[in-house]
């Protein structure tokens, strides 16, 4: 086997164009599916990660009927005291107690409907981070009396600016319609389509009071130190709260379920795709090599080597090759994906279209540090099965005709 080695090496720079066509092929092809991976892992990441972290956080608590029946009577009893108990838990980084019910909001140009949410903004900047997504104005910085944040899109659509005055209108804690008048303090800009087009943030103290609650916490989002500990703290959470509804991020948008899993399907089939053009490309590439070298193979088996040994020479020169070009294209991916890690794909052109659908116009790419190693993995697979045709023909080969051949 050390002998059919080191022919098979001596073999692949004996012809240095063909054997760098096929080491530059697989270089190409490994890049590509790394930087495709990362490129969709990147998707996928920013889509998850600006739901969770703009918008339903990783964990939500609401009073058990309130899903059903989102009726502003349904509070989660002593929902302060609750928020206070779960900032103590070490898992869980950061805590928002929020007043939620849906209503008009309107200009005197137009109304709309939408979802009003009263926060209390310290603690919900905390968790959203919507104060970096502000646009126009500031977050509850104002002097305004009855400040409102709203979405930009919102804004557009009720044609009002900074300072305009807007209404809101809802229900209070007995069913009867009740309105407050409010001032446009900021407008936000934030990847959830739902709360650029339909959402209203003010003071949890501003709604209380016009709804006439004296408890106001119809929901509780956490967001956690590290997002793998959900599979801990949901189960403790549950079970020391049986009479609330406690949801993960995944119970809560189901859609964001299934987005990742069709989205791993979808990389299945891309990482099938490219894998199969490498097996083509290199089934090409050395069955040109086995003819080239057809009166070659047959003087080796007419002074005695056997079939086999023909065979698994074929097979290891596609190896050597796939040995070189594989750690250089895994290198350039990794490289790739470090630099932009960093520096991002800016996408700022397609910025409407994406924001449309809940994505970033920065694009980070990612990939885990094991996809490398199944990489690699993936080219010594790739490499025997583009062997075995080629190696095949060569030993079909009759070695009488081979050494008449010019």
């Amino acid at each position: 086997m050390k002998m059919l080695a080191t022919i098979a090496w001596r073999n692949v720079w004996r012809s240095r164009g063909r054997s760098l066509v096929v080491i530059g092929s697989i270089v190409v092809g490994i890049w590509a599916l790394i930087f495709m991976l990362g490129f969709m892992n990147g998707f996928m990441i920013s889509y998850i990660n600006g739901a969770i972290r703009h918008e339903i956080s990783h964990i939500q608590i609401h009073e058990a009927n309130f899903k059903k029946d989102p009726n502003i009577g349904f509070v989660i009893p002593g929902g302060m005291d609750l928020a206070e108990s779960l900032s103590s838990d070490l898992r869980i980084l950061e805590v928002s107690p929020r007043s939620v019910t849906s209503g008009m909001i309107s200009s005197p140009r137009k109304s709309s409907g939408g979802r009003i949410y009263g926060i209390i903004p310290d603690r919900e900047r905390s968790v959203t981070h919507h104060d970096s997504l502000i646009t126009e104005g500031s977050y509850f910085a104002s002097n305004l009396k009855n400040p409102v944040i709203i979405g930009k899109e919102l804004a557009n659509s009720l044609k009002v600016k900074l300072n305009s005055k807007v209404v809101l209108t809802f229900q209070d804690g007995e069913n009867n319609l009740v309105a407050g008048a409010f001032r446009v303090a900021g407008m936000l800009e934030t990847t959830s389509p739902q709360i650029n087009k339909a959402s209203a943030y003010i003071r949890m103290e501003d709604l209380t009071r016009i709804a006439g609650l004296k408890e106001g916490v119809h929901e509780i989002a956490l967001l956690l130190e590290n997002p793998e500990s959900e599979t801990d703290v949901l189960p403790d959470l549950k079970a020391a709260h049986p009479d609330l509804l406690i949801e993960s991020w995944r119970e809560i948008a189901p859609e964001l379920e299934l987005f990742l899993s069709m989205t791993d399907s979808f990389l299945w089939v891309l990482i099938g795709i490219i894998m199969i053009a490498l097996i083509f490309g290199i089934i090409n590439t050395m069955l040109m090599a086995v003819l080239e070298r057809y009166r070659e193979l047959g003087m080796l088996m007419a002074i005695g080597m056997n079939k086999w040994r023909i065979y698994m020479m074929i097979v290891i020169e596609t190896i050597f090759l796939s040995l070189v070009g594989g750690p250089v294209g895994i290198l350039l991916g990794l490289i790739t994906m470090y630099w932009l890690g960093i520096q991002g794909i800016d996408l700022s052109a397609y910025s409407e279209g994406l924001r449309e659908y809940g994505y970033s116009s920065i694009l980070y790419p990612y990939i885990e540090n094991s996809t490398y190693v199944y990489v690699a993995a993936g080219v010594i697979i790739t490499a025997l099965l583009g062997a075995l045709y080629p190696a095949y023909k060569a030993v079909q080969l009759n070695p009488t005709e081979a050494l008449h051949t010019v």
